[in-house]
């Protein structure tokens, strides 16, 4: 895992000293090595840092080159089946210095071209520069999992891994795209190719953007979540899919998630996973257990008696493993010192409030490893979030059926919110509970109003509706931040193919995996996504809706899969999430700081948000109950402001 930036100037040279002071904002991101190179006489500039994770010898110091020199790049991440094509090229005559992946990508370029990238599985963003054609490829993973950033202007293209390489680099007028805006604001992330910055755009994953010595941009699509779910070879693999006695559909799909993790354990240095407790994570760290046989290092973050707390299932995942377990509890001067952090952290701003956690979680592991699992990606591809199941019935509803639920919606709407809660908590005593659950309510009521299928989802997703996302912009906000036609890039099998498309295309990319990104990086610690396979995602695609989602239960399939294992008593419980008690933390530790950031004054001289309408949301805020809703939203609105305050 590394960090890139780098600056090409057809006419001109580029400033040596910009890259360098890109590079000095991202050493976080590699603090074992750093590089830079001045090529194609002296017009272009590219820099490394490097997190050294494979061949930790001195033979993997980027930038790197072929032998010939006509080559050159730079990488950020892994390809896991590296040494697979290191052997076909062999076998085709070429021959290799180091045991490093970087390597591997430059002889693959040198036979194959740009085809082969269709080649890698991993997870990666590089620049790379042909000197023979003289253009520079910018590239990105099929699912986002790697970031790279770049603007184009003033007869020069700059890019970097993370934001603060470009703004550091004065690579960015600085001015906010007003649709980003108004997208984080309502669902507290920006989606590819936009930024928060007009003049910064963001290599969509599965994209290839090749930038000429005139500075034509030419940007190529080499995979798409579409043809996950759309297609003859999605139609094809469905079939054959559902021809399989469930037995065998069940060792199919192991055996499958069985090569995604294994290649995630590819590495120079000790490897951990982040085990929540979870399905998602203990499933992770059983197959890999079983797999390998040796002694797993999990690592975990606990809430104390918080409804957001699964610390215990994570120790009890982890005896049952014999895992080498360790716990960190989290205190309330532990929140304020880690949301102090979240303003460098997060040089683009991040809604989502699991940061913290993931922060503190990602710190825990790298005392002990240099590499972590996560298990993000698993609720999109596996139907994991209770709002498929819930919206999914809901579309299918006509007539007097979705009459009752608007009725519902309706009443729900008029009950004061701390009622609502505690008429929820007494009906599930003794019993599985959702966490947060005002939030949810509070979309379902939006939801229960929806006319049509895309509205319903939007309901469901949004932390602020449109309409009040521009109540809190005032009259600067866009009517429309172009979610839609995400919705309705995939027909599937029926609407929760949908809903799962849309969020592996902006939520996954803009949200989580931007938050693991930064959150672990921050401390040099490389984060891998064991369900993020392009060949798993195959197979999850193409899974009958059934064995998603059964009964309103989710996951279906994953939890089979794990009940191989372990008792089914001890995962039968509502999904919670890596989540965190923000509600209580914004009325608590972090209340003096949230009033200072979203004061009247402060928002008036940042001038993205409307002062009146941003009070009276922080007013109805801390003075409903503890339990109501909007938490979520509050969080939004508060990292922007944050953010704006430190980086504009």
């Amino acid at each position: 895992m590394c960090g890139i930036a780098g600056v090409f100037a057809p006419v001109g040279h580029p400033d040596v000293d910009a890259v360098d002071r890109m590079l000095t904002s991202m050493e976080h991101r590699g603090p074992d090595d750093r590089g830079v190179e001045v090529l194609a006489d002296g017009q272009l500039v590219l820099g490394h840092l490097r997190l050294s994770i494979l061949d930790l010898s001195p033979l993997g110091h980027q930038p790197m080159a072929t032998s010939d020199g006509r080559i050159w790049v730079v990488y950020n991440g892994e390809i896991y089946n590296f040494r697979e094509i290191r052997t076909q090229l062999q076998n085709l005559g070429d021959s290799f210095r180091s045991d490093s992946d970087t390597e591997v990508i430059l002889a693959a370029y040198r036979r194959w071209g740009l085809a082969a990238v269709d080649r890698f599985r991993g997870m990666f963003a590089f620049a790379l520069w042909d000197d023979v054609e003289k253009v520079l490829h910018l590239c990105r993973d099929r699912f986002g999992v790697k970031p790279l950033y770049y603007s184009l202007q003033h007869g020069r293209v700059a890019f970097a891994s993370e934001m603060k390489g470009l703004i550091t680099g004065q690579q960015t007028t600085k001015d906010v795209d007003l649709t980003s805006i108004a997208e984080f604001v309502q669902y507290g992330y920006i989606s590819a190719p936009k930024s928060v910055f007009s003049d910064v755009r963001t290599i969509r994953p599965g994209t290839i953007c090749s930038i000429d010595a005139q500075l034509r941009l030419v940007e190529r699509e080499y995979w798409t979540t579409h043809d996950l779910f759309d297609g003859a070879e999605a139609h094809r693999l469905r079939l054959d899919l559902s021809r399989l006695p469930d037995e065998a559909l069940l060792d199919r799909t192991e055996d499958c998630l069985r090569e995604a993790f294994a290649y995630r354990m590819v590495a120079d240095v000790p490897v951990g996973v982040f085990l929540s407790g979870g399905i998602d994570s203990s499933l992770v760290a059983t197959l890999l257990t079983r797999l390998s046989g040796f002694k797993l290092r999990t690592f975990t973050i606990g809430f104390g008696e918080s409804e957001f707390d699964e610390s215990i299932y994570a120790r009890r995942v982890a005896e049952v493993l014999g895992a080498e377990h360790t716990e960190f509890s989290v205190s309330p001067q532990s929140v304020i010192d880690a949301a102090a952090e979240i303003g460098e952290i997060a040089d683009e701003p991040i809604g989502d409030s699991s940061l913290v956690p993931t922060l503190m979680v990602s710190r825990l592991a790298r005392q002990h490893v240099k590499v972590a699992l996560s298990a993000d990606g698993a609720d999109e591809l596996f139907g994991g979030y209770a709002r498929y199941a819930l919206c999914g019935s809901f579309t299918q509803k006509t007539g007097f059926v979705r009459a009752l639920y608007y009725l519902s919606g309706e009443i729900l709407d008029a009950l004061p919110p701390r009622v609502v809660t505690r008429a929820y908590v007494i009906s599930s005593r003794g019993g599985p509970r959702f966490a947060a659950i005002s939030d949810k309510l509070r979309k379902f009521i939006r939801m229960s109003k929806a006319k049509e299928e895309f509205a319903a989802y939007d309901a469901a997703i949004s932390e602020w509706s449109a309409h009040e996302t521009r109540e809190l912009m005032g009259r600067a906000s866009p009517d429309d931040v172009g979610a839609r036609p995400a919705y309705q890039g995939v027909t599937g099998t029926d609407a929760r193919d949908r809903f799962m498309h849309f969020d592996m295309t902006r939520y996954l990319p803009g949200d989580l995996l931007v938050k693991v990104d930064r959150a672990s990086m921050a401390v040099s610690l490389e984060a891998r996504e064991p369900f993020l396979d392009h060949e798993l995602a195959k197979v999850a695609a193409a899974l009958d809706m059934n064995w998603k989602i059964r009964s309103r239960q989710n996951k279906y399939i994953l939890r089979q899969l794990l009940y191989r294992h372990f008792p089914r008593e001890l995962f039968e419980r509502p999904k919670q999430g890596f989540s965190a008690p923000i509600g209580d933390w914004l009325r608590g530790p972090l209340r003096s700081v949230l009033l200072a950031e979203l004061s009247p004054a402060r928002v008036r001289a940042e001038g993205i948000l409307d002062p009146e309408s941003t009070v009276n949301a922080v007013n109805r805020f801390l003075e409903e109950d503890r339990q109501s809703g909007s938490a979520a939203g509050i969080w939004i609105l508060f990292q922007l402001q944050q953010w704006s305050g430190r980086w504009r």
